[in-house]
């Protein structure tokens, strides 16, 4: 028996595999909207996608979690970006970049010379205000140093949170272009912090990164608090640091 797939096959898996990353794109970049309906007929419609590698690419985003299978309340849905769920983008965000400074493998050689690389396309981006590829590249650039401890389960905890980081991430951009200066600064220090952390991986400096990578995640949290303070949104409690992540609650 083999494994290998036909040519309409893996021509199918392709399709379903283009559909799922546009999708995703539309969810992460805020074109479809947090909670919103996601109307098979206008997908099929307005993006030209086939009927069944759009209901097959629903399934897949269903089990990343991106969007929710509700047949009781008639359709499939945007997930949520409230509270709730911040909070819980925010403390796996932390606890994922604690993971990173602390196992994040020095040894390998290309590590430096790729993640100096994403940095200058970063900041190309950022200079074009692209929020969707800036995202894109934030997640690269950390993934590539969870990618040197070789663990598959602590990789895919990492992929799958950054993934929803990027949604977070779009979603505060938004709202802080409403502040220029704000704006402008908020990108100054991810690039800035950014640098502090190749450095700190250049030097093997292992207590610098400990305290960059969680403190560089915690920031997510910070602009969070920021933006609320200017009423740009209602205003509601959120405080979550990483040295509490491990604490069990009473």
């Amino acid at each position: 028996m083999t494994n290998q797939l036909t040519d309409g096959e893996s021509s199918s898996a392709s399709q379903t595999d283009s559909v799922v990353e546009r999708i995703r794109s539309l969810i992460i970049d805020l074109e479809l909207a947090p909670g919103s309906r996601i109307d098979e007929r206008l997908l099929l419609s307005n993006y030209g996608f086939g009927r069944t590698p759009a209901r097959e690419a629903i399934n897949r985003l269903a089990a990343e979690g991106f969007v929710k299978i509700a047949p009781n309340r008639g359709g499939t849905f945007v997930r949520k970006l409230d509270l709730a769920e911040i909070r819980e983008i925010v403390t796996a965000h932390q606890l994922a970049e604690t993971v990173v400074g602390n196992l994040c493998r020095f040894d390998d050689a290309a590590l430096v010379p790729d993640l100096t690389a994403i940095q200058a396309e970063y900041r190309e981006k950022v200079n074009q205000r692209q929020y969707l590829e800036i995202t894109e590249l934030n997640q690269r650039f950390h993934l590539r140093m969870h990618r040197t401890i070789d663990n598959s389960f602590i990789y895919d905890f990492a992929h799958s949170t950054h993934r929803h980081v990027r949604r977070l991430n779009v979603l505060l951009y938004q709202l802080e272009a409403a502040d220029s200066e704000l704006h402008e600064a908020r990108f100054d220090e991810n690039l800035s912090e950014h640098e502090a952390i190749i450095d700190a991986v250049r030097r093997g400096d292992r207590d610098a990164l400990r305290t960059l990578c969680p403190a560089h995640a915690t920031k997510t949290q910070d602009r969070l608090i920021q933006i609320l303070k200017t009423g740009t949104v209602q205003p509601f409690d959120i405080d979550i640091r990483t040295d509490d992540l491990l604490v069990p609650k009473s």
